[in-house]
């Protein structure tokens, strides 16, 4: 009887422990199932794809430095022609913005050989990610993230380009302007005072020229420098032909107007920069209304570009 009962009991047990031997070897399948492929848990399961798209990815790697280095040769370039437009060298600005144009091309040129390199990835799909470790997926990613950095350069070059013209075309004027004012105060040394009216004519239309230029740049440079060097030119050409008209009708003999137009011409005089200093500030000033930020954004385009190649490991 007792034996009776215990086989009864024995079989219900038995079956419980194959109920549970089942249900842990399922969960272990359910766990084993978590291990997709290319979640990082298994790099066993990508590692024949994540070898075979390395040279790929490499390749990619070496046209991206390529293209940083020909946009850092672009900043280079802009720089260049900023310090020489400060310095007001018209030859160096013309010798650092034509430079850009090629760089302008290579870029370009590089920009489309890494894009064709991107694209000839099967990186992208939605697919990808059961066939590829995390890493290569994330290195693929920082490749696609350089391709637009360089977009808007040849827009930023053109500003840089457009804007040094003017510049340079203000500085000749205010130049030429001293000069023809300088020959008519030799020229009323001399006691040609109708000669010396007319370098003030030519001087004058200088002066007219350079306030074009300034009223086109006011919009977006501050011009209170370039300003006050106008007016106190404005100032020293009124005041000595004031005294040229004053000689002619006094036929060259020095009365009371002529001492009082004197006097006006040296205290016109006084107000003048001792040097061309004030042409090196407004230069700066004109440099920092969009030209400095033609060659920020270059810069900033080159930092995404080592960003990314940086980051891959």
């Amino acid at each position: 009887m007792r034996i009776e009962r215990m086989r009864r009991l024995a079989s219900p047990i038995a079956w419980l422990v194959v109920a549970v031997a089942i249900s842990l070897g399922g969960a272990g399948i359910v766990a084993g199932a978590d291990h997709l492929p290319g979640s990082g848990a298994r790099p066993e399961l990508t590692a024949t794809a994540d070898a075979a798209i390395a040279p790929a990815l490499a390749a990619a790697d070496a046209s991206l430095a390529v293209l940083e280095a020909e946009v850092g040769a672009l900043s280079g370039a802009g720089r260049d022609a900023l310090a020489a437009l400060v310095s007001a060298d018209a030859a160096g600005v013309e010798t650092a913005v034509a430079a850009g144009y090629p760089r302008l091309d290579a870029i370009d040129a590089r920009v489309g050989k890494l894009r064709a390199e991107v694209d000839a990835m099967p990186l992208g799909g939605p697919d990808a990610v059961a066939s590829y470790s995390p890493a290569t997926l994330a290195h693929f990613g920082r490749l696609e993230s350089a391709l637009p950095a360089t977009e808007g350069l040849r827009a930023a070059w053109g500003t840089l380009a457009a804007g040094s013209v003017p510049a340079l075309d203000l500085v000749a004027h205010l130049t030429t302007h001293d000069a023809r004012s300088g020959e008519a105060a030799l020229e009323g040394s001399h006691g040609a005072y109708a000669a010396a009216l007319a370098k003030l004519d030519a001087s004058g239309a200088e002066l007219a020229a350079a306030r074009t230029i300034r009223d086109d740049l006011a919009r977006h440079v501050d011009v209170s420098t370039l300003d006050s060097w106008i007016a106190r030119n404005v100032a020293i050409d009124a005041a000595l032909r004031d005294l040229y008209t004053r000689l002619v009708a006094s036929k060259g003999r020095v009365t009371p107007e002529v001492r009082a137009a004197l006097a006006g011409v040296d205290a016109a005089r006084a107000q003048l920069p001792p040097d061309t200093r004030a042409l090196v500030v407004i230069l700066a000033d004109i440099a920092r209304g969009g030209l400095n930020q033609a060659v920020i954004t270059i810069e900033q385009a080159r930092g995404r570009l080592a960003a990314a190649g940086g980051a891959v490991q």
